[in-house]
């Protein structure tokens, strides 16, 4: 499946029937389309002034140059910009899908909740209601699906910027393994400027981060954040602590996922990359190859940050 508006023509908001708010964040409001061509998609009207129109372009006119497989995963597992919004000749937004259902679960309240990463690092709750995180298999086939999908970023040069608990998704609905990536309008090209000053989540920032901002190789230190934090169930630990893995993950992929994460706490420009944590991820052994230096990226502005314990955005909480 994959949304057809894609690498289109502009919308303009007069143009939206908008229905309730999803929610809010740092940088927008989402409000669902509840008529119309594009009814049924979400439109994240920016409250941040100062948008990149050329950024939201090259957003979304990247599926494009995708394949149909390719262009399937990524509007499967992402809520990719579809559409800019313009309000009297400026950006004003993007046009995005709603976060699937099989990605929202009742807490004992009754209240939906979206799922967040964070249910996979912590230790389950009886709060949590229906929110029944997977056993090691499962996470196991949870982080491969993510690597996958930063593959497919990585493979295109898209830097993912913010990677957190916040914007990761996750789902074991009847033994079906997926994953989720939101706020894609924060991706941008390596080297080029984001649509708006990139935010970052404490605690998932990298402290070798260079005066360029956050680029590919800041992605790969994520990444085995993402990993280590899923696969231990340990939501502090980082590159260089001892690695305490779950009981239950095949020997070979174990020593190999142990290896990647002492690996990531090198310095800038020798982490893991995302095929190395996939091999790691399959219990493949590998041949050590050096790696090219990485280019060097214009100086980009950094943001403060929305953090972890801000309101959280798109799934309207309804309480049974």
């Amino acid at each position: 499946m994959g949304p057809e508006l894609f690498g289109g023509n502009d919308v303009e908001l007069d143009d939206l029937s908008l229905g309730e708010e999803l929610g809010r964040g740092g940088q927008g409001i989402v409000n669902r389309v509840v008529s119309g061509p594009h009814a049924g998609l979400a439109l994240k009207r920016y409250t941040l002034s100062g948008p990149d129109p050329k950024a939201m372009n090259r957003l979304v006119s990247a599926p494009a140059s995708l394949s149909h497989v390719e262009r399937e995963q990524l509007f499967r597992m992402t809520s990719w910009p579809l559409a800019r919004v313009m309000e009297n000749g400026r950006p004003a937004g993007v046009l995005m899908r709603e976060i699937p259902g099989t990605f929202v679960a009742r807490t004992r309240s009754g209240a939906s909740q979206i799922l967040e990463l964070k249910y996979l690092t912590y230790e389950r709750k009886p709060l949590w209601g229906d929110i029944d995180p997977p056993d090691i298999v499962g996470r196991l086939e949870l982080v491969k699906r993510y690597v996958s999908l930063f593959q497919l970023l990585h493979s295109r040069s898209l830097v993912v910027g913010d990677v957190s608990m916040n914007n990761l998704l996750w789902s074991s609905e009847g033994g079906d393994h997926s994953v989720f990536l939101l706020d894609c309008d924060g991706v941008r090209k390596a080297g080029e400027k984001p649509v708006l000053p990139q935010a970052e989540t404490p605690d998932w920032k990298d402290p070798e981060i260079p005066t360029t901002g956050l680029d590919l190789d800041t992605d790969r230190y994520k990444l085995a954040l993402l990993v280590g934090r899923v696969l231990s169930r340990q939501p502090n630990i980082h590159p260089g602590d001892p690695l305490t893995l779950l009981p239950g993950l095949p020997e070979k992929v174990a020593r190999a996922v142990e290896r990647r994460f002492a690996d990531a706490s090198g310095a800038y420009g020798t982490r893991p990359d995302v095929w190395q944590w996939g091999i790691a991820l399959g219990g493949r052994s590998e041949m050590k190859v050096s790696r090219p230096k990485p280019a060097e990226e214009p100086d980009l502005p950094l943001a403060p940050v929305q953090g972890p314990t801000g309101p959280r955005r798109w799934v309207p909480l309804h309480r049974g």
